[in-house]
């Protein structure tokens, strides 16, 4: 992978200018790759790549669609959102189970052969998934670009889901667990959401 940062000054620059040429990227051209030329980069490799990712990322994303439906018993419980809490460090209990849904989604596309290559996140924080990413290399988007079919994406308000269909306009697709049909992150249930994209803090894209 390219390290925009360690690239020359005036090859940062050619990179800059074809972004912008591509309609990817509004930002200066100076050669000083900062967030906004990386998520322009990773934007373009995503296009040149084809296609919705990686197959772990149509995995993550499958996986995250077959437990639509599933509903908490109480006040986050139930033995399906228990299976989710025990894919995270944390003890069982009536805690919000949105982040766990995802490692529990990340742990079952691993079963299926497609590895990243990176160590499985355990977080039981949505946020905390930022740090994951940057522990591991994981291509961590902030500020995002659209979304793309298998990406986890993290919103501003404390809530994690996982993207089940490449972004078009400013709505993206989710699969979330821990919300409502309201859209609330203290919900009953896994849920097939619409969001908007100013709601995205971050994406983690594989």
């Amino acid at each position: 992978m390219i390290d925009l940062a360690t690239l020359p000054k005036e090859i940062a620059i050619l990179v800059q200018h074809g972004l912008r040429d591509l309609g990817l990227y509004q930002g200066s051209t100076r050669g000083l790759p900062g967030p906004k030329t990386e998520a322009a980069f990773q934007e373009f490799l995503a296009s040149r790549a084809g296609g919705s990712g990686s197959s772990f990322a149509e995995h993550l994303a499958a996986i995250a669609e077959s437990q639509i439906g599933v509903r908490e018993k109480g006040n986050n419980g139930g033995e399906d959102v228990r299976k989710f809490q025990r894919a995270t460090w944390l003890d069982l209990g009536p805690w919000a189970w949105c982040a766990a849904f995802v490692c529990w989604c990340y742990r079952e596309a691993l079963k299926r052969g497609d590895d990243p290559g990176f160590k499985r996140p355990r977080t039981a924080g949505a946020w905390d998934f930022e740090r994951w990413a940057r522990d591991q290399g994981a291509n961590l988007l902030k500020p995002p670009g659209p979304a793309r079919r298998g990406d986890i994406i993290i919103f501003t308000f404390s809530h994690i889901g996982v993207c089940v269909l490449d972004q078009k306009g400013s709505r993206i697709e989710t699969v979330e667990g821990n919300t409502n049909p309201g859209g609330g992150r203290e919900g009953d249930g896994v849920y097939r959401k619409t969001r908007e994209s100013d709601k995205v803090r971050s994406l983690i894209r594989f």
